[in-house]
């Protein structure tokens, strides 16, 4: 039975199996993050619509960078998404690990939405229609 979240006007089902991580919010960010049960997660921001997207992208890149150091970058097409203004995919070893992380910037209406999923290269071809499945309802979103 699929579970269901709803806040800062976003809705959509996601398997049950998915733990949903608690947001002390201190940083003032709208969001949630969700933890995958064989490792991994999947996680929603709500951010201003002023920061341009090529700004976000490059943060999120300098952060994996610092963090990992070499790390593959390339730009994905999501053809059926129809508000996505940025997809990029992001690969880099950890502890012998190859881990695939997926950037996608959603915008819709004034709103915009950034999206990071992220695990092991296997788990993350497991889990992918889920998360396709989870990103056509962020597509379809309303706002409050």
């Amino acid at each position: 039975m699929p579970a269901t979240f709803a806040s800062f006007g976003v809705r959509f089902l996601y398997p049950e199996n998915w733990i949903e991580l608690p947001r002390d919010g201190a940083d003032g960010q709208l969001g949630v993050t969700f933890e995958l049960p064989n490792g991994g997660f999947f996680a929603i921001e709500c951010q201003s619509i002023d920061q341009l997207v090529e700004e976000i992208v490059e943060e999120i890149a300098d952060s994996f960078e610092r963090d990992y150091g070499e790390v593959e970058r390339e730009d994905v097409e999501l053809e059926s998404l129809a508000s996505v203004a940025r997809a990029v995919e992001f690969r880099f070893y950890f502890l012998d690990l190859l881990v695939q992380s997926r950037l996608i910037v959603l915008e819709k209406r004034g709103q915009r939405l950034v999206v990071q999923i992220q695990a092991e290269s296997r788990e993350f071809d497991r889990n992918e229609p889920v998360f396709a499945a989870v990103l056509m309802q962020l597509d379809k979103r309303e706002p409050e």
